[in-house]
């Protein structure tokens, strides 16, 4: 009996052994699945966090994308609206150049900045029709005398013209001695053409209602004043905001302003040392060659170069020695050159000079754009979008590429 109890108590032992070892063992096991489950997930669940790089490469990809058809929708919406913007960009540069006797009327003499405006308006129709005035009697003579002064400058060209015209003609007979001979018809086409005073007399009416149009325009522009400033410190969100859009609103348009008076204070003497040493060569309508240099300096590179040529055919129509014919064009290339290397940067600086390859893009995009009124609005738009550049952080490494320092 006692071996019996025994020999029972010890299986019941053993067998409470073996199942507190299989207990531990699922307990153990389950421990492992776990771990090699946590094991597994973890990278799953890393790898989830951070995006991939195609997709980086996709996003970069569609901004470029949208930006190059932002560019092209806005170039084709500058090239058919044209006949709108071009009035609105003129009338702005206008009101940016009086913008300063404007405030000077209103801080020094007390008046009201509509009626500052509207005093400086009509000093400025003044002086255009004292300029249209004086100008018109020689811009006439010259116009009346065109067809004359195209015959002697054919007459000097005619000694470089006559072995080009006998290789023209030896050209032509072995032409006709290679074709073979047919019976042809000659028809005979009669064309009119207008003359150049009957296109000014069509076109008069179109371009008269451009400059009220423009007139309108800078007088809005500088009795407006702050109005257009006060509405963007509206729009700002925070007191911060409001004032860097105050500084940077007026800082950039007291530089515009500045800007554009220096130019055109430097090209109004450029035309008057034009004219007057016009009038020592003894060159006729010397006033009018000195306006002429005046507008077209405000086209870089293009207009000089025209005003050169110009003046060439009025040197070689003008004096019959070619010395003289020379001089003519030879010290407006002077004046440039003094303009363009030592008085233009001691006035304005060279914080403003732009990049050549720049300027001379930009002079065939806005020529494309906006024909004639393009380029001589081109100067002047390049370098007051270069002050723009110059105080927005966002734009500022494009103020670094157009520049030329």
């Amino acid at each position: 009996m006692a071996n019996n109890a025994h020999n029972l108590g010890s299986t019941v032992n053993q067998s409470r052994e073996n199942d507190t070892s299989l207990h531990r063992a699922d307990a153990s096991d389950a421990d492992t699945e776990q771990t090699e489950v946590t094991v597994i997930e973890r990278p799953a669940a890393e790898s989830g966090a951070t995006p991939p790089a195609h997709a980086e490469t996709n996003l970069r990809a569609i901004k470029r994308a949208l930006f190059t058809i932002v560019v092209l929708f806005v170039i084709g919406a500058f090239y058919i609206a044209q006949d709108v913007l071009i009035p609105i960009v003129l009338a702005l540069l206008l009101s940016l150049l009086l913008s300063p006797i404007v405030t000077g009327l209103e801080k020094f003499a007390r008046l009201p900045r509509a009626l500052g405006g509207l005093l400086t308006v009509v000093a400025l129709v003044g002086v255009m029709i004292y300029a249209a005035a004086s100008l018109a009697q020689p811009a006439q003579n010259w116009i009346a005398h065109a067809p004359q002064t195209m015959s002697r400058i054919q007459q000097r060209l005619r000694s470089l013209r006559e072995p080009i015209r006998k290789a023209q003609e030896a050209s032509k007979k072995i032409e006709e001695l290679t074709q073979p001979t047919s019976p042809t018809t000659a028809t005979t086409v009669v064309r009119q053409e207008s003359g150049l005073l009957a296109d000014m007399a069509t076109s008069m009416p179109r371009a008269l209602g451009s400059i009220a149009a423009v007139l309108l325009l800078v007088y809005f522009f500088l009795s407006s004043g702050n109005g257009f400033l006060r509405r963007l410190v509206e729009v700002a969100p925070g007191l911060h905001e409001k004032r860097l859009v105050v500084s940077i609103a007026r800082e950039v348009q007291q530089e515009m302003s500045r800007y554009l008076v220096m130019v055109s204070l430097i090209n109004f003497g450029l035309g008057l040392a034009l004219a007057a040493t016009l009038v020592l060569l003894g060159v006729p309508n010397p006033l009018l060659w000195g306006a002429v240099a005046m507008v077209l300096n405000f086209a870089p590179y293009v207009g000089p170069a025209c005003v050169i040529f110009a003046l060439a055919l009025v040197g070689f129509t003008t004096f019959d020695s070619l010395g003289q014919a020379l001089a003519v064009p030879s010290a407006f290339f002077g004046l440039t050159v003094l303009e363009g290397q030592l008085l233009t940067p001691m006035i304005i600086g060279h914080r403003l000079s732009l990049n050549p390859t720049v300027v001379f893009v930009w002079l065939l995009l806005w020529g494309w754009l906006w024909g004639i009124p393009g380029i001589l609005l081109a100067g002047p738009l390049l370098a007051c979008f270069r002050i723009v550049c110059q105080h927005v952080r966002v734009l500022h490494p494009i103020f670094i590429m157009i520049g030329d320092d």
